[in-house]
């Protein structure tokens, strides 16, 4: 019954059970009955395997993700083979075993010496043992799946948290202390072994977690002195299991002592055993004591009469089976004993040194012994009186059961935690605006990642599923957590499928997202009615070029009540409006200039823009039949021989324009095209605009300016009333007309450029260093840190 870690004793594969958070008080957001972590994915970190479970820290590991599995989680593993058997060979049968344990299963590659002595002084830091691969996987594993807890086994893993993406829990099982470890071992008269480090550096790795897990209350008081993340302790328990009464043996106890593979389990059993020898030929007491586990590969020379080593066994139900009562005779040693745990699950009396018995609850004398000479009197007494292996048996139940609550509490607490969605960047869209291609749809995805680098991200969806373009819904969970209104349940096997995989999908109303303290709420579309309830979302904002994208900038009154639900509104624009003047005045709003799209790295509109040669003159104006129009097209149709496409709202009848004069119009040249036709990338498939012509400023095409100087595209806006007197021609790609002799001498200027980019137009530094991204960046910060 000896301390485990790191090299622990040999155990059985633990059954089902035990462990189990019992109670479905976790509910997600749906409201779904279901355990603490009903519907969550949990990935876990472990350097040793999980089959066979032939070592205590392996039965550790193994016992808390069936925990977590019956508490509803789903559980991958990523396991970083560091154990020795591993090393040399691949254990297929070991693979395939614990493959069949978990949901997932992933191997990283060792790339680096393992368990090495420290880089610098007497003791690690608290990355000597990390290996970057580990760091490479998980990048992957987070880029590719979605998972709302990281759970880290071991202090010297723990920059593996450090990859978890903004929202996911981040839980340190420290299953035992590493600081100081060096002076308890020297203190032993040991020299040092495994893993030790300092304070400072046992400090670093816990601060890294959101929740640190210590394997007992004494720990979890000295974490407490490290850190101010919170601490809970995750005790070790087991399926409560009945064995079989052992074969009387002729009036001789039997007792069974279990450890692994380490000099402090040695060191311990050696000192008992010179006790017990001492008491033994005083008393000669009939008694039998059996030692299972590797730690007899270190006890070669021991010979007694009542002594007996039986090494390693395949399963240590063999022992406890032919033992009557188990011994825990450890005066010194780090982490909780997790043979202790066994024999308590186990139901067998148990006499313990009360170091031994440290993390769970005595409830007998016989579990606090303060020294070697004390268990061999308690040892005595149940020679004396057989029948006290009863009581002692019962008081074993009671403490595993007192265990079971911590343990359930712990499990509860984390998964609470897991399931609630921390303070977020809430983006809200409706289905149909999930397209591939779309200009809003890239605004919000380059919204998501930007805000993703400080906070995490919750994209919320109405209206109808079926309306969604399935490729555009698979780029949401990579970038964020998805949840839907729930009147759009249920959902499509499709959608359900592709947003939360095989997971619960995660409902929730819009109005109950921002009854909760969330960072911001980013609108890529007008809700579909007034926001009910208060919001305690910190922050509203919407961009209104992307609104306009929507048909349209919604009308400023509706925008002024969305705007006053909040504590604090944000309005984004490319330069000052009408409707954000209006809506400041209204609501009390803030005003920042920014661009619709923040690097447009993925946008396939960019990209059509951007390729092909030039072709037709992209004119958009709000009325095809205004006066300025005519000369303008009769100068680009006549004189420059050009082709135009007009983008604009339909009308019933085409404007009539003059076929002969000065003003006349080659009306095969020009062709006619809805204005959301301009921000279809299938429009510019084969060419792109030769330039960019705006007039009116059509609401709907509010962010044409910005595209075309990302495209390289010249944009020219005329009939401009705030445009200047003089026009300058030198090389540049943006340009403000208001006549239109000042509006020629620009087309021609663009006419004779035939589309060649003018060198250092700036174009690229205006958008790739926008003021406005960084006030929008020191926004977040603030509110981050709040």
């Amino acid at each position: 019954m000896i301390s485990d870690a790191p090299d622990g004793a040999m155990t059985p594969d633990a059954p089902d059970g035990a462990m189990t958070p019992d109670a479905p008080d976790g509910a997600m957001l749906s409201g779904a009955p279901g355990g603490s972590w009903d519907g969550l994915r949990v990935l876990v970190l472990s350097p040793v395997p999980t089959w066979p479970v032939t070592l205590g820290n392996r039965n550790r590991i193994v016992q808390v993700n069936r925990a977590l599995q019956r508490a509803g989680a789903r559980v991958s593993l990523l396991h970083y083979p560091s154990d020795e058997e591993w090393r040399a060979r691949l254990p297929r049968r070991a693979l395939a075993e614990m493959t069949a344990q978990w949901e997932e299963v992933f191997t990283c590659p060792v790339t680096r010496p393992l368990h090495t002595r420290p880089s610098e002084g007497e003791d690690h830091a608290a990355d000597d043992w990390w290996d970057p691969a580990i760091g490479q996987m998980l990048d992957w594993l987070f880029k590719v799946g979605r998972y709302d807890a990281l759970l880290v086994n071991y202090t010297w893993l723990s920059k593996a948290l450090e990859h978890a993406p903004a929202g996911v829990l981040r839980i340190l099982d420290t299953h035992d202390r590493f600081s100081d470890r060096r002076a308890l071992l020297a203190e032993g008269g040991l020299p040092p072994e495994y893993f030790h480090t300092t304070q400072a550096q046992e400090r670093l790795a816990l601060d890294r977690a959101d929740i640190v897990w210590a394997i007992k209350d004494q720990e979890a008081e000295f974490f407490r002195t490290l850190t101010a993340r919170p601490v809970r302790t995750l005790l070790h328990a087991e399926p409560v299991q009945d064995l079989p009464a052992p074969a009387a043996a002729g009036g001789v106890l039997r007792l069974g002592i279990v450890g692994g593979r380490n000099n402090i389990n040695a060191t311990n059993i050696r000192a008992f055993v010179k006790v017990a020898d001492a008491y033994l030929r005083r008393t000669l007491l009939p008694v039998e004591i059996m030692v299972a586990g590797s730690v007899c590969d270190l006890l070669d020379g021991l010979r007694l009469p009542w002594l007996r080593l039986i090494g390693r066994v395949e399963d240590m139900d063999q022992l406890y089976g032919q033992v009557d009562a188990v011994l825990a005779p450890l005066a010194f040693s780090t982490g909780l004993k997790i043979k202790v745990g066994e024999a308590l699950s186990r139901g067998k009396p148990l006499i313990s040194h009360a170091h031994a018995f440290e993390g769970y609850v005595p409830t007998h004398a016989f579990h606090g012994c303060a020294d070697f000479e004390a268990m061999m009197r308690a040892i005595h007494r149940l020679v004396r009186d057989p029948a006290a292996l009863a009581t002692l048996a019962e008081a074993s139940l009671r403490s595993v059961a007192a265990a079971q609550a911590g343990i359930l509490e712990t499990l509860r607490d984390a998964g609470e935690r897991a399931g609630r969605l921390p303070p977020s960047v809430i983006l809200s869209l409706r289905f149909d605006q999930a397209r591939i291609g779309a200009l809003a749809f890239d605004h919000l995805l380059d919204a998501a990642r930007y805000a993703g680098f400080r906070a995490p991200v919750v994209f919320h969806l109405a209206g109808d599923p079926a309306a969604a373009d399935p490729a555009a819904l698979r780029l949401l969970p990579s970038r964020g957590r998805v949840a839907v209104d729930p009147r759009a349940a249920p959902l499509p096997d499709t959608v359900a499928q592709i947003l939360f995989d095989d997971t619960r999908p995660r409902l929730a109303s819009l109005d109950a997202l921002l009854a909760e303290p969330h960072l911001v709420a980013w609108f890529a579309a007008m809700p579909a009615a007034p926001l009910a309830g208060p919001v305690k979302t910190r922050l509203g904002t919407c961009h209104l070029s992307a609104l306009a994208l929507d048909g349209g900038l919604p009308d400023p009154a509706d925008l002024a009540v969305l705007a006053r639900a909040f504590p604090r509104f944000l309005t984004m624009e490319e330069w000052p409006t009408r409707h954000a003047a209006v809506l400041m005045r209204a609501a009390r709003a803030e005003r920042a200039c920014i661009p619709l799209l923040w690097r447009g790295e993925d946008s396939r509109l960019l990209a059509a823009l951007r390729s092909g040669a030039p072709g037709p003159v992209a004119l958009l104006c709000e009325d095809a039949s205004a006066q300025p129009i005519l000369p303008v097209l009769a100068f680009l149709t006549g004189p420059c021989e050009r082709n135009v496409t007009l983008f604009c709202p339909p009308t019933a009848v085409p404007p009539a324009w003059p076929t002969t004069g000065p003003l006349a119009v080659r009306a095969e040249a020009v062709a006619f095209a809805p204005v959301e036709a301009f921000f279809a990338a299938a429009t510019w498939a084969r060419h792109r605009p030769a330039f960019v012509l705006e007039h009116g400023r059509p609401e709907a095409a509010l962010p044409v300016r910005e595209l075309a100087l990302r495209a390289g595209i010249a944009h020219l806006r005329f009939g401009d009333a705030g445009a200047p007197a003089v026009v300058s021609t030198v090389p540049a790609m943006s340009f403000r007309t208001g006549g239109f002799v000042s509006t020629a001498l620009v087309l021609s200027l663009l006419h004779r450029r035939d589309g060649a980019v003018p060198a250092n137009t700036g174009a690229a530094e205006e958008y790739g260093r926008d003021a406005g991204w960084a006030r929008l960046w020191g926004e977040l910060g603030r509110l981050t840190a709040a």
